[in-house]
């Protein structure tokens, strides 16, 4: 029996390992079936924790474990002072990840092999980078067809290949976070061992072709900040810091070019510069539509500092808002407050954001001083992100967050960079 035994764990470890895989490679490119992974990642847990000691593991108060469960429980208890249940539980289902992935901790689930999982996600958005270059070449191209023989114009032909026409899985945004995601994996040297020097190139140069193409500020700044950190980080060898240093001169004159010779960059950048002096209700950007959001969601957490408008009315309420500071734009799009710390006041109270930052911050800071640098880079990365978008109010965002707390927060996932690295 022991031996039938031994051969149906192994079947199943491999099985759930598979499910990662898969899961890993659904983040970026088929994002409608990271939840039935998730659930079955679940399930198979369970029924190993049953069949097993049904020992329950424990979380160490310096990990987001805590924090997550702690944030989700703090959902919940806002359910007694919302009216708007139907919004209140597609809130609670698309944040279910923060109590999932905790909970997998405490069913003592292994990650097994886990650099073909991280090299899943880093060819998986690789992929997806080909992929949309692709259509946004055949689009340009069809321009050039439907108004053959007139002339385009350059910023005609540049609009496939970039922002939302050009990301054809997800938001530009979190096609700029995943993207620069690969690029920190794609560093540890547990990841690219074996890998000839050119794939590694290709595929490095791929995710900057896709974080560029995005068009996403916040997806550019991360970009040159990495670079940096790459650059002078003592975790790494000589040679990842010389290629982090080119990329950095590459990027600032790749940027300058993009700026001075295609007018779509140059406006996005523009929109941050003139963004500078305050919101304005006469003019239609992203950049002048958050500042709009930050300000009604700051005279809104002002209002109810102590307990917040509930989990499920915070887009009730900021709608309300818009509307009587004759924000049309974002009343319009029907935005968030496009700051996860922001929207969290509103929606629970000042509380619920210290709450926020907490699990943020002390892992993060944990993390550095164990010389853990890509935990630390990846909370510094959600930290950041997190300032210009509203990440845990959509799955793409969720997601990605539970899944590389979970993904990198073990030390058997991603060994000690200060020998691999």
């Amino acid at each position: 029996m022991a031996p039938i035994k031994m051969a149906t764990q192994g079947t199943q470890a491999r099985f759930f390992h598979a499910m990662l895989v898969s899961f890993a490679v659904a983040l970026p490119l088929a994002h409608e079936l990271v939840p039935v992974i998730l659930v079955g990642m679940l399930l198979l847990a369970s029924w190993n924790f049953l069949k097993g000691d049904r020992q329950l593991h424990h979380w160490d108060i310096r990990s987001p474990y805590p924090w997550m469960v702690f944030l989700y429980a703090f959902h919940l208890l806002g359910l007694f002072w919302t009216t708007n249940m139907d919004f209140a539980g597609l809130d609670l289902g698309i944040k279910a990840p923060l109590l999932v992935f905790p909970l997998l901790v405490l069913l003592g689930t292994k990650i097994q092999d886990q650099r073909s999982v991280l090299r899943a996600f880093v060819i998986a958005n690789s992929v997806a980078v080909g992929f949309c270059l692709f259509e946004a070449g055949y689009n340009a191209m069809a321009y050039v067809m439907e108004q053959y023989p007139d002339p385009l114009s350059n910023y005609t032909l540049t609009v496939p290949f970039f922002a939302s026409n050009f990301a054809q899985f997800l938001h530009p945004t979190y096609m700029a976070m995943y993207c620069t995601m690969g690029l920190v994996l794609l560093s540890l040297q547990v990841v690219r061992a074996g890998w000839a020097r050119k794939w590694t190139v290709l595929l490095g140069m791929t995710l900057v072709v896709g974080v560029v193409l995005s068009a996403s500020k916040a997806g550019w700044s991360l970009l040159v900040l990495l670079f940096l950190l790459l650059a002078v980080s003592r975790a790494h060898g000589e040679q990842v810091r010389r290629w982090a240093r080119i990329a950095v001169g590459v990027s600032l004159v790749v940027g300058g070019v993009l700026f001075s010779g295609t007018e779509f960059v140059r406006e996005r950048i523009m929109q941050v510069v003139f963004a500078v002096s305050g919101p304005r209700s006469d003019v239609a950007n992203s950049s002048n539509d958050r500042l709009q959001v930050w300000d009604a969601a700051l005279s809104l957490i002002r209002e109810n500092p102590v307990l917040g408008a509930g989990t499920g009315d915070v887009k009730d309420v900021l709608l309300e808002q818009y509307a009587s500071k004759g924000y049309s734009e974002p009343l319009a799009k029907k935005l968030n407050t496009h700051d996860q710390f922001l929207n969290t006041g509103v929606a629970l109270g000042v509380g619920a954001s210290i709450l926020l930052l907490v699990m943020l911050l002390l892992p993060m800071f944990t993390a550095q001083r164990a010389g853990r640098w890509v935990p630390a880079i990846f909370l510094l990365m959600t930290f950041l992100n997190w300032t210009v978008e509203s990440m845990l109010e959509v799955q793409a965002g969720v997601m990605f967050f539970a899944f590389f707390t979970w993904l990198l927060w073990d030390r058997t996932a991603v060994p000690d960079e200060r020998r691999t690295l």
